[in-house]
């Protein structure tokens, strides 16, 4: 393997590590704090917790190590030095290295210091331009959720209900995201109730709503209901691009143009995309 691709590799092994790791502190950390009263707590859960903070210590502790390796096969002693000059401390402390904030950019937004300030560090070379790789994995979602009714119509799906669609999608998802499989809830909790989109995808901060239209239905009705869910679905910073899919069980109902009109009327936001099947 020549050096540049060995840089290569090893770019794409922290970008993978670095959100292993922060996928666990908000899975293990985050969510449960939101569903959780103190009362509920055990000697159980305090041992998993223990488990967890071990787990997220060392794998944080990995990142840093390779990180290091980066920079040494970049040929940049002095950023090197940098970076270990700053992280020398902490990362030998667990709990200097598990100290989290609310959040730099946003206080609902609960983060490990140090995550965020690995990826300062990182932002400065092209292997981690992270904005970059998010809009070109969005778009490869978007071309995964185009191809509905040809994954169902592989995967031989009786089309009954909205679980029925979205369950082979889901399961196609979980290939190319495989934090897609283990999260299972967001943080679009209101006064009233917590709402939860169909499929959630940490790594692009995307989420998916699927609707489906019976024969004869009405699609205002259901584009009322995504309207709804698009006020709803707000305030979870890790969410920022929502897709909806309205699936027609009759083809030949379906009027692209017409769909396309009505959605521009219910002026939903910029970040929602929405698509009729």
């Amino acid at each position: 393997m020549t050096k540049n691709l060995e840089i290569e590799y090893l770019a794409k092994d922290i970008q993978r590590a670095l959100s292993t790791v922060e996928f666990h502190f908000f899975e293990d950390f985050v969510i449960p704090s939101y569903n959780e009263e103190p009362s509920d707590r055990n000697d159980f859960i305090r041992s998993l917790e223990e488990d967890s903070r071990t787990y997220l210590y060392y794998g944080t502790r990995e990142v840093f190590f390779k990180i290091c390796l980066f920079l040494e096969l970049k040929n940049l002693p002095l950023y090197r030095t940098m970076f270990v000059k700053k992280f020398a401390k902490t990362i030998e402390s667990e709990k200097l290295t598990l100290e989290s904030y609310a959040g730099r950019y946003n206080d609902s937004e609960p983060s490990l210091i140090i995550h965020d300030e690995f990826r300062d560090f990182l932002s400065a070379f092209h292997e981690f331009n992270f904005d970059q790789m998010k809009k070109f994995e969005t778009n490869k979602l978007k071309l995964i959720l185009e191809n509905t009714n040809s994954i169902i119509s592989k995967t031989n799906v009786n089309v009954t209900n909205e679980t029925s669609i979205y369950t082979p999608v889901k399961w196609f998802t979980e290939v190319i995201y495989p934090q897609t499989k283990k999260l299972n809830k967001a943080r679009f909790i209101k006064k009233f109730g917590t709402y939860q989109p169909d499929i959630l995808i940490p790594e692009i901060s995307s989420a998916v709503e699927y609707k489906f239209i019976r024969k004869g239905q009405n699609p205002e009705k259901f584009l009322n209901e995504l309207k709804v869910d698009a006020n709803n679905y707000t305030d979870d910073p890790d969410y920022k691009i929502f897709y909806a899919v309205i699936y027609y069980k009759d083809k030949g109902e379906l009027n692209p143009e017409a769909f396309k009109q009505a959605v521009l009327e219910k002026e939903f936001p910029d970040y929602w995309i929405i698509m009729a099947l």
